[in-house]
C-alpha cells in the first residue's frame, strides 16, 4: 500500500506551512463562505456544524493538526444552526442554495482528465457559461456550477429546496448527453469530443476491460440494448414438463435444472439479428460507467467536498482550481504547494446569470420525472411480505457484504436497491449495511452512508439492483454458482431461492428415466435437424 503523505514526519509541518500563507487562508475563507465547515484531523474530521469566518481561523485549525477542509455544496442562512438529523422541512428552511459539483472519481489518470473535460464541454452545450474545474488533490477533479447559474424557481418550486434531487438528476442527464453527443465509436477507436482519440488495445490495457465492458450494442431501428455475448449461435432450450428456458451451446438435448425434465433446443433468431425487431443494423456505443463515476448519484444533504487550495493527506498535494481549457494538459506535479502562486475562484457566481442554467435544469428535471414514470409503471420484482434471509444472497452479494478495496460507493447503491427488493425495511437493512462499512478496509465517510440510508428512506419507489454480469465482474465478486444461469438479476436469485424453501420444493430431484416414447421422439428431433443442415439438390 502507498504511503500516505500524512505518515510522513515532516507532513504536519508543511501543512502548517502552507495553511499559514495568508493568501492561502484567504481563498478558503473566501470558498466556505455561507458553507458548513469540517476540518480534517488525519483519519478523522472534527465536530459538526462548524464554519469559517476569519482568515485566521484556517490557520487555528492548522495548529490543531487540521490537515485538510471540507464544505457543504449546500450553502445556508446560518451553517451552525444546523443539527444532525435534521428533517428535510428544517433543511429546507435553512438552505438559501446549491451549487452543483460533479465528483468526477476514475482510477485512470487519462481518463479521470477526458471525463472533466467531457462534463465541462456538455456543459458549455447546454449554456452554461460560468463552469469551473478544481483538482481533487488525488486522482479526480471537481466540476462545478455555482448556485447563481440557476434559476431560482423550477415551474412553481423554489430551485433551493430541490436538493439533492436536482444535481442527481443533472448528473444522470450529463453522463447520458456525454454518452450520445460526444463520445463516438470507429472500427478501432473511441474517440472523445471529435478530437482525442484512444485505441482499443490503449483502454484494455490501461482498464483491464475486455471490449464487452467497454462496448454496448443498441439496435439501429429499436434501440433495443443487446449484450455483445448474446449476439452468438447460442442454442435455446425449453423444458415441455415446467416452460423453463436457457440460452446454451449447441446440443441434442439438456437436462432441465428446475425439475430435471429434458429441454429440447428451440428455433432462435438468426445469429446477429435483434431479438426485438429482427433488424441486423447495429451500432456501437462507449459504456461511460465502465470509466466515469459520478458521486452526486449518492448525493445527500449536508454532502462535503474538499475546498478549493485544501491539501490532500493521501498525495500531499493542493486541490487546486484550473482553467476549464487547461484541463487535458495539467498534470499532478502542477498542485505541488510551492508551485501555486495564484488562487481563482472554483463556483464563482460573481458574473453568473440566472438564465443560464434554465435550460439544463429543465431537461435534467423532465428526463428524469420520464424515468420515474417508467419505473412506477413497471414492476418487475413484487417485494415479499417476508425479508429474504441472508444465506439465500447470491454469491455476489455474499461476498461484497465481505468488505470492498474499491467502488464501495457504487456497492453501496447495489446493496441498498438489493436489500429493499428482497424486503428487507429500513431499519434492518441500516443496521447490516452500518456492519458491511466497518469490514471494509476502508470504510466510507458515516456522513456518506448516513446520507444514503436517509435519502433512500424518503424514496417511494423500489427498484432492483443491476443485471448480472457485468457490474459485479468489475468489482471481481462474480462468482456464479449452478442456480446464477438461471437468473438474471440478484434480486431474483435470492427471491427464487426463498420461493422454493418455502414451498418445500428440493433444488435438485432425481435423475428422471427418458420412456421410450421421448427417446424415439428425441431420435425424430435429431434427424430432422440433420436434413435441414443437408443442402438441397437442385
Amino acid at each position: 500500500m502507498a504511503k500516505l503523505a500524512m505518515d510522513d514526519p515532516f507532513f504536519f509541518a508543511k501543512a502548517l506551512q502552507w495553511y499559514k500563507r495568508r493568501d492561502v487562508e484567504e481563498a478558503i475563507l473566501v470558498a466556505c463562505e455561507s458553507r458548513e465547515v469540517s476540518p480534517r484531523y488525519g483519519q478523522g474530521f472534527g465536530k459538526r456544524p462548524d464554519a469559517l469566518f476569519y482568515p485566521a481561523d484556517v490557520l487555528s485549525f492548522a495548529k490543531r493538526k487540521a490537515t485538510s477542509f471540507h464544505c457543504s455544496e449546500e450553502r445556508w442562512s446560518d451553517p451552525l444552526k444546523l443539527k444532525t438529523g435534521g428533517s428535510r422541512k428544517e433543511l429546507d428552511d435553512l438552505r438559501a442554495g446549491w451549487d452543483l459539483v460533479l465528483d468526477v472519481d476514475c482510477p485512470y489518470w487519462l481518463f479521470a482528465k477526458l471525463t472533466a473535460h467531457l462534463f465541462v464541454r456538455a456543459l458549455e452545450d447546454h449554456g452554461i457559461k460560468s463552469v469551473s474545474v478544481k483538482f481533487s488533490g488525488s486522482k479526480g477533479f471537481h466540476v462545478g456550477v455555482p448556485w447563481e447559474a440557476f434559476p431560482e424557481l423550477h415551474g412553481d418550486v423554489e430551485t433551493r429546496t430541490l436538493f439533492p434531487e436536482a444535481p442527481r438528476a443533472i448528473a444522470k442527464y450529463l453522463v447520458d448527453y456525454i454518452a450520445s453527443n460526444l463520445i463516438t465509436v470507429t472500427a478501432n477507436t473511441i474517440v472523445f469530443d471529435k478530437t482525442h482519440k484512444v485505441s482499443y488495445e490503449k483502454l484494455k490495457e490501461v482498464t483491464g476491460k475486455d471490449s464487452t465492458g467497454l462496448l454496448s450494442e443498441f439496435c439501429k431501428r429499436c434501440k433495443t440494448r443487446h449484450e455483445r455475448e448474446e449476439r452468438s449461435n447460442l442454442a435455446v432450450f425449453l423444458c415441455g414438463s415446467c416452460g423453463h428456458s436457457r440460452k446454451a451451446e449447441q446440443a441434442d438435448y439438456l437436462k432441465c435444472e428446475r425439475c430435471n425434465g429434458v429441454m429440447e433446443p428451440q428455433p432462435i433468431v438468426e445469429s446477429g439479428r435483434c431479438e426485438r425487431c429482427g433488424s441486423t443494423e447495429f451500432e456501437s456505443k462507449f459504456n461511460v460507467q465502465a470509466l466515469i463515476e459520478v458521486d452526486t448519484i449518492l448525493l445527500a444533504s449536508r454532502h462535503l467536498f474538499r475546498t478549493p487550495y485544501s491539501l490532500h493527506e493521501k498525495s500531499g498535494l493542493v486541490s487546486v482550481v484550473i482553467p476549464t481549457t487547461s484541463v487535458m494538459t495539467f498534470e499532478k506535479e502542477d498542485a505541488k504547494p510551492e508551485k501555486i502562486t495564484s488562487f481563482p475562484r472554483f463556483l464563482d457566481g460573481t458574473k453568473a446569470s440566472r438564465a443560464e442554467g434554465a435550460k439544463l435544469l429543465a431537461a435534467a428535471m423532465s428526463q428524469a420525472a420520464l424515468a420515474e414514470q417508467k419505473a412506477e409503471g413497471k414492476r418487475e420484482f413484487a417485494v415479499p411480505e417476508e425479508a429474504v434471509p441472508e444465506d439465500l444472497f447470491p454469491p455476489c452479494m455474499q461476498e461484497m457484504l465481505t468488505g470492498l478495496t474499491d467502488g464501495k460507493k457504487r456497492a453501496l447503491f447495489a446493496l441498498t436497491n438489493f436489500f429493499r427488493t428482497c424486503g428487507w425495511g429500513h431499519e434492518q437493512m441500516s443496521a447490516r449495511l452500518e456492519e458491511w462499512n466497518k469490514k471494509n478496509p476502508e470504510p466510507l465517510r458515516e456522513v456518506i452512508l448516513k446520507g444514503h440510508l436517509r435519502y433512500q428512506k424518503t424514496r417511494k419507489e423500489i427498484v432492483p439492483p443491476p443485471n448480472c454480469k457485468r457490474f459485479y465482474q468489475d468489482f471481481g465478486v462474480c462468482h456464479p454458482d449452478q442456480f446464477c444461469g438461471r437468473i438474471k438479476n440478484p434480486a431474483q436469485y435470492a427471491k427464487f431461492k426463498a420461493e422454493l424453501l418455502s414451498a418445500e420444493k428440493p433444488i435438485d430431484k432425481p435423475r428422471v428415466t427418458l420412456t421410450d416414447e421421448q427417446k424415439a421422439m428425441r431420435k425424430a428431433y435429431r434427424e430432422k435437424k440433420k436434413q435441414e443442415k443437408e443442402p438441397s439438390n437442385p
